[in-house]
């Protein structure tokens, strides 16, 4: 097994396989990693689908053409092959956020709960540089990582019915944005003007896992400006 990584393997339904990864609380490592393996055995005959998660993968395979056995020893063979290693992002991308008010509706409730000022946060959240973990729970919502640990905060008690598309939130060590308009506990700090999600176009995410991502703080004004460039 590789060095840095340790893993459980659990049956995962009828024709499934679930591994855990751990790797030392290295979020971005454990997602790098994760998508490395999902990438490798989406290739292999007899698997009918392999997808990361932000720390996990699960295997989907063919009962037809492999038995569960065989499907667990491929899975272990692709794990333990995969080299852990934290390599550089292939884009670099800036997103615009209006922080705050409106656009940030728990800024306010944030900061005080974590005794910082609203210009604390923002700042703390604008100053760091993001890797994609994955895309989540709706088409393209973009997990994103490692957070600033001062910024770590639990999900909200009760969800909101509706997030507006393009809400940036935190959510325990991570940080997202809402790709579309959706329900959502994450503690929305600002939103982007920008469009993340196209589903007419052929590649409709606008991102992929191993991203870089930041965030620039913009205003209201600038911000109406950008969103009807997007229009």
């Amino acid at each position: 097994m590789n060095r840095r990584i340790s893993y459980n393997l659990t049956e995962f339904g009828e024709h499934g396989w679930l591994a855990q990864v751990k790797s030392a609380n290295d979020l971005v490592a454990a997602a790098l990693f994760v998508n490395a393996v999902a990438g490798a055995l989406r290739h292999l005959p007899g698997i009918n689908d392999a997808v990361a998660g932000v720390d996990s993968v699960v295997l989907r395979f063919d009962p037809a053409v492999m038995a569960a056995s065989a499907a667990r020893k491929c899975f272990e063979d692709t794990l333990n092959n995969t080299s852990l290693t934290l390599t550089p992002p292939q884009r670099r991308i800036d997103i615009p956020v209006c922080y705050g008010g409106e656009y940030g509706p728990d800024l306010e409730s944030l900061s005080k709960r974590l005794s910082f000022t609203n210009d604390d946060i923002i700042k703390k959240h604008a100053s760091a540089s993001y890797r994609v973990l994955t895309i989540g729970f709706a088409p393209g919502f973009m997990y994103l990582g490692p957070l600033d640990p001062a910024l770590h905060v639990e999900r909200l008690e009760t969800p909101r019915v509706r997030v507006p598309a393009g809400s940036v939130g935190i959510a325990g060590a991570m940080t997202g944005v809402y790709s579309l308009s959706s329900p959502g506990g994450w503690r929305i700090i600002g939103r982007t003007p920008r469009k993340l999600f196209n589903p007419d176009n052929d590649d409709p995410f606008t991102f992929s896992p191993g991203d870089e991502i930041r965030f620039s703080p913009i205003d209201e004004d600038r911000f109406h400006a950008m969103e009807q460039g997007e229009q």
